[in-house]
């Protein structure tokens, strides 16, 4: 999967369980900060030299991912206010994708 900027004007980057394979687009990105919402068992290789924070959590429909947006809201805005770009990853790109969503839209960003 690729490497793709979320909308506006922050260093915010999506994508997919391979993305962090890509060290050259993360360089040119530059990536400092890397939350990975997955239960998988990573290489711990490949976070080297990243700040990171996992949620570990199912990419399943009836998962609670909301009891982990304070954590991952505030890992996010350490990693954007140290002028760093955050890669934020999952192994799939649905359903966790960032899409608005009416459950999603009363929560406090």
């Amino acid at each position: 999967m690729e490497l793709d900027r979320v909308l506006g004007d922050r260093n915010l980057y999506i994508g997919g369980l391979f993305t962090l394979k890509r060290k050259e687009a993360l360089k040119n990105a530059n990536i400092t900060h890397v939350l990975s919402v997955l239960t998988l068992p990573l290489d711990e290789a490949l976070f080297k030299g990243y700040e990171r924070l996992v949620i570990d959590i199912d990419d399943l429909e009836d998962e609670d991912i909301i009891q982990h947006f304070p954590a991952s809201n505030a890992f996010i805005k350490a990693g954007l206010e140290s002028r760093g770009g955050v890669l934020v990853h999952w192994p799939a790109p649905l359903p966790l994708c960032p899409v608005e969503s009416p459950r999603l839209s009363n929560y406090p960003a």
